[in-house]
């Protein structure tokens, strides 16, 4: 019966969610991402050959950086939350903060998926776009 009993605790404690920030997905994050292609969505297909720029997006801890030809665009405070998806379910989605401020740039909220050296971010939006990344080093 304690066997019993214990296996349940066992059970119930690794069984828990964590609807707050998700480390593990910060670490898979970090690093940086060259931009590939973005498609669907009002714009069609995007790549950097059509727009003549690079990007690159950096994690690092709760900070994403982006780099239009290089050059550091913006800087922005992020966490991963656990939230419902437009696409069914519950998702890992990368939250941007917004401060307190009213003017603060729009930023839709982007569920993501790490398959092998690639990261797909998906806009938690219907008719919105995904976006391809490929790992640097």
């Amino acid at each position: 019966m304690k066997n019993f009993i214990l296996l349940l605790i066992f059970a119930a404690l690794t069984s828990c969610s964590n609807d707050g920030n998700d480390v593990s997905s910060k670490n898979n994050l970090k690093g940086k991402w060259n931009w590939i292609i973005t498609s669907g969505g009002f714009g069609g297909s995007l790549t950097p050959e059509k727009l003549n720029q690079t990007m690159i997006i950096e994690f690092s801890g709760t900070t994403l950086k982006t780099y239009i030809n290089g050059n550091l665009s913006k800087t922005q405070k992020f966490s991963i939350q656990m939230k419902p998806s437009i696409f069914g379910g519950k998702r890992k989605i990368i939250v941007i903060d917004k401060g307190n401020s009213d003017t603060a740039e729009a930023f839709i909220d982007q569920s993501f998926e790490i398959i092998d050296k690639k990261l797909y971010l998906r806009q938690e939006c219907v008719d919105c776009s995904t976006s391809e990344y490929e790992r640097i080093k």
